[in-house]
């Protein structure tokens, strides 16, 4: 099914979502405006998503709390689950982590152990409701079973999870300034796998990014932690966070393309791919590039161009909000920045034919990644040293 989408009734929070871009959209007592955070390019329309609007905005509302009373009025410390049971819970969730992105997880351990474990916590829940639509069961997921998954979710932040990892989520929202809201997004994204196939605009796909990967953004910065030498609004480290989950989905999409015709799926939004004088048939059929050789149809490679760009741009609004998490936080991110963005160079390298050919990091660069992060890392804090005295 193609065009908007409806959000279906979840029994438990009766949270509507919106699919259109009316001017304004009413929660609660709040009126919430339309203008994104993403960027404008060679003129085209800013793009308006009052869904990232509302995530945005509950979370950063959710962390001025809590840094106002120091207190939490959700989750209620893992469960029933002993001390050790929860332990335990949370290295099964590091173990996870660690099987499925390892240099991520090598990040994680220059947090704080509190901090480290709260991370792995989050990553799992992404990766179990993207396995959803993704996984090996993918075929047999009904909408039926995204309410299901949603209901659990809503008990996971009641402090009632339904097994340890579970558990360790409902810990980790005890301790951390973390809604809820961004986690019913990302279920809303597998909602739309589910049903959506094309994309008409990069306003639709936009909204696509942001529920399945900018929620990651806002569900990590309040256990990232925000450097408490920052005095101005919170809302620019978290729309910065935001913008990196959708840089990352945007990566993802621009290296997958074929793979993902495979699964009859076309993300890349088709208005623009008109412009470029390019048809869904060619993208489906893969006849834009010839495998082997290396080459692809010139207006492949422009369009491809013009997407790498706003992709980057993404990045760049990202890389700003890097640098005013807490200090042990910088490293990690910064390097998962880099390492996505280098995805994009390899896409560049292969003649921009992802139809054939799947563009990667190699492990080398990966590692040789790590210092060059931690290098911009030392060097941005002898800078605040150096203005601030301290």
């Amino acid at each position: 099914r193609q065009g908007s989408w409806e959000r279906p009734q979840c029994r438990q929070c009766r949270m509507s979502a919106t699919a259109n871009t009316s001017a304004q959209r009413e929660v609660g007592k709040e009126k919430l405006t339309t203008q994104s955070r993403a960027p404008a390019m060679n003129g085209e329309v800013t793009v308006k998503c009052p869904v990232e609007e509302r995530g945005l905005r509950r979370s950063v509302a959710l962390a001025l709390q809590f840094n106002k009373t120091n207190k939490l009025e959700q989750g209620l410390a893992g469960g029933s689950l002993s001390p050790k049971e929860l332990e335990n819970a949370y290295a099964k969730c590091g173990e996870v982590t660690e099987h499925y992105a390892k240099t991520f997880y090598l990040g994680t351990q220059l947090m704080t152990p509190e901090k480290a474990k709260a991370i792995w916590a989050i990553y799992v829940w992404c990766r179990r409701t993207d396995e959803l639509v993704d996984g090996p069961h993918a075929s047999r997921i009904t909408p039926k079973a995204l309410e299901r998954w949603e209901e659990r979710l809503e008990a996971t932040f009641a402090g009632k999870p339904y097994d340890m990892l579970d558990a360790a989520l409902s810990d980790t929202v005890s301790k951390f300034p973390v809604d809820i809201q961004p986690f019913r997004d990302m279920i809303d994204g597998m909602r739309m796998d589910l049903v959506k196939s094309r994309y008409n605009s990069y306003e639709e796909l936009y909204e696509y990014c942001y529920r399945v990967a900018g929620t990651v953004g806002l569900m990590t910065t309040p256990v990232m932690g925000i450097d408490p030498t920052y005095t101005e609004d919170l809302e620019e480290i978290y729309a910065a966070a935001l913008s990196l989950g959708v840089a990352n989905q945007l990566t993802n999409i621009l290296r997958d393309v074929g793979e993902d015709t495979i699964r009859n799926r076309v993300y890349v939004p088709l208005d623009e791919l008109r412009e470029f004088g390019v048809s869904e048939e060619e993208v489906m059929s893969g006849s834009l590039s010839r495998a082997g050789s290396g080459t692809t149809d010139s207006k492949w490679q422009r369009f491809m161009e013009y997407q790498i760009k706003r992709a980057r741009t993404y990045f760049d609004m990202a890389e700003s909000g890097v640098m005013k998490l807490e200090q042990n936080a910088r490293w990690p991110v910064l390097s998962a920045l880099v390492l996505y963005q280098q995805i994009l160079d390899g896409v560049e390298r292969n003649g921009y034919d992802n139809f054939n050919t799947r563009a990667y990091v190699p492990k080398w660069k990966k590692i040789s990644t790590l210092p060059v992060s931690y290098w911009m890392v030392v060097q941005n804090r002898v800078k605040e040293v150096a203005l601030n005295g301290s």
